[in-house]
């Protein structure tokens, strides 16, 4: 390795001095809180009535319904195709 004296250039106004690893301060790891964000329009909370809730409880209760109708028959089919 090859130091420059100061005095042969202008612009390096700083000596810099090489470190080994032992010779380096433990770096300390500082978590940053990161505030919430604010929101410009808060949504609005919906509440629901009793019955509101059971019809929607209802439609998700069919659709897994059917969903599980349509892989069993996916699933079937696809074994039918194996088979032959």
């Amino acid at each position: 390795m090859t130091v420059t004296p100061s005095c042969d250039t202008h612009v390096v106004t700083t000596q810099l001095a090489l470190l080994s690893n032992r010779d380096l301060p433990e770096r300390v790891v500082r978590t940053r809180r990161r505030p919430m964000p604010r929101r410009i329009n808060p949504e609005p909370v919906i509440r629901l009535d009793a019955h509101t809730r059971e019809v929607g409880k209802s439609g998700v209760a069919e659709a897994r319904r059917r969903l599980a109708e349509i892989m069993a028959t996916t699933e079937r089919a696809q074994q039918l195709v194996q088979a032959s």
